[in-house]
């Protein structure tokens, strides 16, 4: 009976939610545009001290990531990854675990070029920012970072990207053996269980009175001693989204469930998706994920049902239609970082993630689990020539003023590549549609670029 229940009241809770009947075609209105330098001592293009002067108030000379989890009406909080220290090694990876950093910011007022994000460090000691921290510990050095996060009930949830190797291999796509690794590669990446190119994650809660320490979930209370909650096969490279606010008067209101995004192999997959119980989420047992379409109607499976298919050698294989795009471009197996958020100026799902090193796409879809849009480039090196020296390194350098951050041998400068476009959703405004669209919107997004090692914000205008 039970079982029954939680059946109807998740159907109940999906059609619940509002959504276009079918998926349009976005397109960029003009250009997309830095606003501000988020992170850093100063400007690396113009040599400015940056709003934030991360290095001298804070302690953090460079890092990347910051993906946003809003509290609102509360602060809007910034996971960033693999902070580097003052005096940190030139040219190295290397940084004490746990390694990565908290920004919180209480600004509403959009981003600009002079005060940007008003953003602040969580700090551990003057002048020294604090690290986002799981206990019981888990492996939170190099490469091993924060990848996503929800603000849910007064609790501050993160994913958090373990086990992975400093220097791993690069994966490419095997959507019929996703969880596979490569061949060991000593001294790089032994691909072991606690180490490898894969990696795995697990979810943790903080809370506002202390947003750094991040609590693993203890498993079913049946079982003594309470196990750490695992995450579903496949959810290696995680987020999670806020759905839509239920606006449809009802006598029994169902509270939307919480979309959580999974990728399996990093920049070589395409998400997974499961639908959480806002009550249960902490719970991945009570998890359903999308196994496709049936008569054009989404399939959704337990966990249980999800974990079920196995190959020849005993390694778990997804369900068929398991991805959310489908079918599956050539080249476009390549999602790792990505933002999934719900543009209320557009009335549409909007996914952002980076596709190779050079370029940023986009995809809008009426549902989160689709159907998703073909992509539309926001930034790439190939249309945008300008980013170069004006936003990353060039690989014969930039002007004497522009810092290196990976001083190589030889004559060649490592040339920058961005990554990590995440939406900000509390900065989203409507905007004028431009011909033949009935929507659009301004966004504003961070953007960690790799040479300089540092987070910019960036504004771009979507129509549909």
């Amino acid at each position: 009976m039970r079982k029954l229940r939680n059946a109807i009241l998740f159907a109940a809770a999906i059609a619940a939610l509002p959504a276009a009947a079918h998926a349009s075609t976005p397109a960029l209105i003009g250009s997309s545009t830095k606003v501000c330098q988020l992170t850093g001592e100063t400007d690396w293009l113009t040599n400015q001290p940056t709003d934030a002067k991360t290095l001298s108030q804070f302690g953090l000379d460079a890092v990347d990531l910051g993906f946003p989890v809003d509290s609102a009406p509360g602060p809007l909080y910034l996971l960033f990854g693999d902070a580097w220290q003052p005096h940190h090694p030139p040219g190295s990876p290397a940084d004490g675990p746990p390694d990565d950093a908290l920004g919180i910011t209480a600004r509403t007022a959009v981003p600009d070029a002079k005060t940007c994000l008003d953003m602040k460090l969580a700090m551990a000691a003057p002048q020294f920012y604090a690290s986002p921290t799981v206990v019981p510990p888990v492996q939170q050095g190099f490469f091993n970072v924060p990848t996503g996060g929800i603000f849910l009930d007064k609790s501050f949830y993160g994913f958090f990207w373990i086990n992975h190797c400093v220097l791993p291999t690069v994966l490419a796509p095997d959507p019929s053996n996703p969880l596979s690794l490569p061949a060991p590669n000593p001294p790089n990446c032994f691909e072991t269980t606690a180490s490898n190119s894969v990696g795995r994650n697990v979810i943790a809660r903080a809370t506002p009175a202390d947003p750094v320490t991040f609590h693993r979930i203890a498993g079913p209370p049946a079982l003594i001693p309470l196990p750490p909650v695992t995450m579903p096969s496949g959810f290696i490279y995680v987020s999670a989204a806020e759905p839509p606010p239920d606006k449809t008067p009802r006598i029994l209101v169902i509270a939307p469930p919480i979309p959580v995004f999974g990728v399996p192999r990093y920049r070589a997959s395409v998400p997974y998706l499961a639908l959480a119980p806002r009550a249960t989420f902490a719970n991945p047992m009570t998890w359903k994920f999308f196994a496709g379409f049936s008569a054009g109607n989404p399939v959704w499976v337990t966990r249980q049902q999800w974990e079920s298919g196995q190959n020849a050698s005993g390694q778990w294989v997804p369900p068929p239609g398991a991805e959310i795009l489908s079918p599956v471009p050539a080249g476009e197996r390549c999602i790792g970082e990505h933002s999934v958020t719900f543009n209320a100026a557009l009335q549409a799902w909007l996914m952002l993630y980076n596709c190779g090193p050079w370029q940023i796409e986009a995809r809008t879809a009426p549902k989160s689990w689709g159907p998703w849009s073909d992509p539309i480039v926001l930034l790439s090196l190939t249309h945008d020539p300008s980013v170069v020296c004006t936003i990353i390194m060039n690989i014969t350098g930039c002007g004497p003023n522009q810092r290196n951050y990976w001083p190589v041998n030889g004559s060649n400068f490592m040339p920058g590549f961005f990554y990590a476009p995440f939406v900000m959703n509390r900065y989203t405004q409507s905007a004028v549609p431009g011909p033949g669209q009935t929507h659009a919107a301004t966004i504003y997004w961070l953007l960690s670029t790799w040479n300089p090692y540092d987070v910019i914000v960036m504004k771009s205008q979507i129509g549909l």
